[in-house]
């Protein structure tokens, strides 16, 4: 019989009912320390009406606490596991989404009109807060929620009002997963602005040292913008060989402003991994190589350079920068980069049968930035086994039954990023499908 064990991994308390500590009798509560364990009958992190305002319901064998044996804990607090394996949480239970305030806005309890809402139905939130999520969503059966987003807080100190559960308009806000937006969905062909070599962003397209310190901001080789539009001329004529371009998201402003200038000689456009300016200059060589442009690393077991443009497998177009998160995630040892490799060539397999581009939201995490992303111990991420996508126009849901009948490692769905879809070459498990 299967030993299932509760680990209290952070003093906390023991609670009668999934709320605040605040709102309980101390009859309700039962302090336990960090590394307490206790042998469970059963557990549950969500019911029928919905999850446990971020707790982990519980029913200890055989022993009872105050006469109860039925208590609720913290979810972030203690983790279960059966036979010495961590079941809860798994890694289809990552709380990792972060929601990023863009304007100043108000957080509404109903999806309509904040002028239709009482006071104590809305709550004003201002530009730049961020909170971590234990879910959100656009839609339910019943339809979309009139462009807002329904999301319920993660962390209880973020609760207002003791509510964790709110609806943002959607032009408000974006919704990020590991550094990456995955709501409102970006367009395929995305503009992205890649700089090649250390320059300046400017904000008048002529020669730096004409302009004031105001007007100039440095930027290094390697940096990655994504643009709501560019251009590299209008009706009066070019700029001056300078590409003029428009931030898509307020975190990228530079100094509150969204439009500038660089030198079209530091920097370039891509569209879907291909330079769309300037246009790249004809090879005059007879058997061409590939130039990559992107910033250079070094691979352990390699005495080559890698690029982060360059693909990771010939003729893919998963790319090392996608892998390690523009280099700034080097993998410290051969296995890795093996794992990596590997699975970078059955993503290429299940890319070809769907026949759209997969936009990589994670693939390898070191432990420290694991941990702080919240991912759990044992995550394929770690190892490079496991990426976190988006297939434009598809459901994770859609992407993982695409792939279902010939995916050898694990599959999984996510109930608070339905945009996203997990695989990974570890052992043959699915979730949430």
């Amino acid at each position: 019989m299967v030993k299932q064990i509760l680990r209290v991994i952070s003093n906390t308390v023991f609670k009668r009912r999934p709320e605040l500590t605040s709102d309980l009798e101390p009859e309700e509560l039962y302090s336990v320390n960090a590394g307490t364990t206790f042998e469970i009958a059963n557990y549950a992190y969500a019911g029928v009406s919905g999850d446990f305002n971020g707790h982990i319901k519980f029913a200890l064998k055989d022993r009872a606490l105050r006469g109860f044996n039925t208590w609720y804990v913290y979810r972030l607090h203690a983790q279960v596991e059966f036979d010495g394996e961590v079941v809860y949480p798994r890694e289809d239970q990552e709380a990792l989404p972060i929601l990023r305030i863009n304007q100043n806005t108000v957080f509404k309890r109903r999806p309509i009109d904040a002028d239709r809402l009482s006071p104590d139905e809305t709550a004003a939130v201002t530009r730049g807060q961020d909170f971590r999520l234990n879910s959100y969503a656009y839609a339910d059966a019943q339809g979309d929620f009139s462009n807002h987003v329904k999301f319920a807080l993660r962390e209880q100190r973020d609760y207002i009002r003791g509510i964790n559960t709110w609806f943002a308009h959607e032009e408000h806000i974006y919704i990020e997963f590991d550094g990456e937006i995955v709501y409102p969905p970006e367009p395929a062909d995305m503009a992205i602005l890649r700089v090649t070599e250390n320059t300046v962003f400017k904000r008048r397209p002529i020669a730096q040292s004409s302009l004031p310190a105001s007007e100039i901001a440095r930027v290094s080789d390697g940096s990655l913008f994504k643009l709501l539009s560019y251009a590299y001329a209008n009706a009066q004529g070019d700029f001056n060989n300078h590409i003029k371009f428009t931030l898509r998201y307020e975190k990228d402003f530079v100094r509150d402003l969204s439009t500038w200038y660089v030198y079209d000689r530091h920097a370039r456009v891509e569209r879907a991994g291909r330079v769309v300016y300037p246009q790249p200059r004809p090879t005059p060589s007879p058997t061409p190589q590939p130039i990559y442009g992107g910033k250079a690393f070094k691979l352990p077991g390699n005495t080559s350079t890698f690029y982060t443009d360059q693909p990771i497998i010939p003729g893919g177009t998963f790319t090392w920068g996608e892998a390690t998160k523009n280099g700034t995630r080097i993998p410290p040892n051969e296995d890795i980069v093996r794992n990596i490799l590997a699975l970078a060539r059955e993503l290429q397999r299940a890319r070809n049968q769907i026949g759209r581009p997969f936009l990589i939201n994670s693939w390898y995490r070191p432990p420290a930035v694991n941990q702080a992303v919240g991912g759990v111990s044992n995550s394929q991420h770690l190892y490079g086994r496991a990426a976190d996508i988006q297939v434009p126009g598809y459901s994770g849901r859609r992407v993982a039954n695409a792939v279902m009948s010939w995916w050898r490692g694990g599959i999984g769905i996510y109930s608070h990023l339905p945009n996203v879809v997990h695989l990974d070459v570890g052992r043959r498990r699915t979730w949430g499908i």
